[in-house]
């Protein structure tokens, strides 16, 4: 029986062309990064699957699929980082629709972004493991864009914000302290390097450091919430659930709801961080719903337990929106416990999950710009959307 050889087409050709899954199919052996011979299974689908499945999406799998369950939802829940955000965003909610308005406008937002990433997850066990097919896969596509620049403006805005809360903590040990703006661009700067040595120098080792962080995320949780509520004087019920407050000055009670309620809207954004992962997820299918839907009830339990905590902790409500550190709850933590270094301990625990969130947000928004680049919706996408591939595989075809 004669051998024949034949070479598989151009890498950069393959984006352009229509395969059928009955006549072509690529594995792991042959097109993925991964060892040769080597297939990985979890549960119903495999590896080799997943790339069967991006193959007939018209994408060339050139990304390692290295996370798994709890590394995914380590990253997705570092990504949103609710409860670490209302502690940040404490003070619009409050100013806007005081302790009920916050508690209320929280239950709201939780309940409506459950149903949106339950609907997305849906959508991502039918439609994934291609990064961008739940964003835009054209070059002239609106919401293409949008989703590259909002995930570029995520990754400065927590930079900023980690920035922000190292200088709050400065603050806090030293009163005389006065940040300065440059001091905060060179702190961004520095975030940003941190979580971008992450993604590019030890980028192998980051689902482990998911995991890790998905372990910091709960137990930092847990590290704040037991001092304060233990330690602190405490509120009325009716204070908490029953008093609104219209300090921002608008005209209605309830425009003042809705403006404070936007704070809760922010520390739920980034949960579909998981679909722009997607093409390095085992069993992305499966795993990028679960992931969703997982982190949006995990960390939407945790958050609530943060404010519900830190509403009954208030204290001196003047001195904490006062707090020279631009942070109203880090003069919560001070009053509460008695002890300014133990206050910065806890607000310390804030900066590190802050770091941490912006490592994998860089993450996801750096896919999200490869993805676009891929389907040449960027300038200079030639460049942008190349990954680094080994030589073309042969595939012996016997006759």
């Amino acid at each position: 029986m004669a051998k024949r050889r034949a070479t598989v087409p151009d890498t950069r050709e393959m984006d352009d062309l229509k395969l059928d899954n009955t006549e072509t199919t690529y594995t792991n052996s042959n097109i993925n990064n991964s060892s040769a011979g080597v297939e990985v299974k979890r549960g119903k689908l495999s590896v080799e699957h997943d790339d069967r499945v991006l193959t007939r999406l018209g994408k060339v799998p050139v990304l390692k699929r290295n996370f798994a369950f709890m590394s995914m939802l380590g990253f997705t829940c570092t990504v949103m980082n609710t409860w670490e955000g209302e502690l940040q965003l404490f003070l619009q909610s409050f100013q806007n629709g005081g302790s009920a308005g916050s508690i209320y406008g929280y239950i709201i937002v939780w309940i409506g972004t459950l149903c949106v990433f339950a609907t997305m997850g849906e959508l991502a066990s039918i439609k994934t493991p291609a990064v961008s097919l739940l964003g835009a896969r054209t070059k002239v596509s609106r919401p293409g864009w949008l989703n590259v620049i909002g995930w570029q403006a995520a990754v400065a805005g927590l930079g900023y914000l980690s920035a922000a809360l190292i200088q709050g903590v400065a603050v806090m040990g030293n009163p005389s302290y006065q940040p300065k703006s440059w001091q905060t661009t060179l702190l961004l700067w520095a975030s940003i390097a941190f979580a971008v040595f992450f993604n590019t120098i030890i980028i192998s080792a980051l689902p482990k450091v998911e995991g890790v962080i998905l372990i910091l995320h709960v137990l930092g949780f847990f590290a704040v919430l037991v001092p304060l509520v233990y330690l602190s004087p405490h509120r009325g019920a009716e204070q908490v659930f029953t008093e609104f407050m219209n300090i921002g000055g608008w005209q209605t009670q309830g425009l003042s709801f809705f403006i404070g309620i936007i704070a809760s809207v922010f520390n739920f954004l980034g949960a579909d961080g998981a679909v722009h992962m997607s093409e390095e997820i085992q069993n992305a299918a499966v795993i990028v719903p679960r992931a969703m839907v997982f982190s949006v009830l995990l960390n939407g339990a945790l958050g609530f337990g943060v404010l519900v905590a830190i509403l009954f902790c208030l204290g001196d409500v003047e001195m904490a929106l006062a707090s020279p550190t631009g942070f109203p709850f880090m003069a919560i933590f001070e009053q509460g416990v008695g002890s300014v270094p133990g206050a910065q301990t806890m607000a310390s625990i804030l900066v590190i999950l802050m770091l941490c969130g912006t490592v994998s947000v860089v993450a996801s928004a750096s896919r999200m710009t490869w993805s676009f680049a891929r389907d040449r919706g960027l300038p200079g996408w030639v460049h942008i959307g190349k990954v680094g591939l080994p030589s073309p595989p042969q595939v012996v075809i016997l006759t």
